[in-house]
């Protein structure tokens, strides 16, 4: 894994994140809008179904809900790590650049306003801080 790699895995989390709470979103609105059961379809095995079909919607969400928690708890834990890597760097410009890039997410364009720097300053900047970066434990 590249540093770029290593820096963006926050944001993919993050991502990953929203994405899971639209289907948790998408499994509520679909177990409020399905009627109930039909007893009048049999089932591929000839056996009747008892089973609403809003209830695998409230079950799908359930185990998005769990899974929703865990991918929580490891966007955490890879924020410290890759918090405490660019901490590691001596330069606090660098530290900024970094933070609001891989942390923040910012546009490089916002980045350049909030830094009061030119693309070119900007680049270089990056390029030195990705140089002297330590990534890992």
């Amino acid at each position: 894994m590249d540093k770029k790699e290593y820096l963006s895995r926050y944001h993919n989390l993050i991502e990953k994140i929203e994405r899971k709470k639209q289907y948790i979103a998408f499994c509520e609105e679909q177990s409020h809008s399905i009627p109930g059961q039909d007893f009048s379809v049999e089932r591929v095995d000839h056996t009747p179904s008892f089973e609403a079909p809003f209830v695998k919607w409230i079950m799908r969400g359930l185990d998005a809900e769990r899974e929703l928690k865990d991918l929580e708890a490891k966007a955490s834990a890879v924020k410290v790590e890759i918090e405490s890597s660019i901490v590691k760097l001596d330069d606090d410009k660098l530290q900024f650049l970094l933070v609001y890039r891989y942390i923040n997410w910012l546009t490089w364009e916002e980045i350049q306003d909030r830094l009061f720097i030119s693309q070119t300053t900007r680049k270089r900047w990056h390029d030195k801080a990705l140089e002297l970066l330590q990534v890992g434990p």
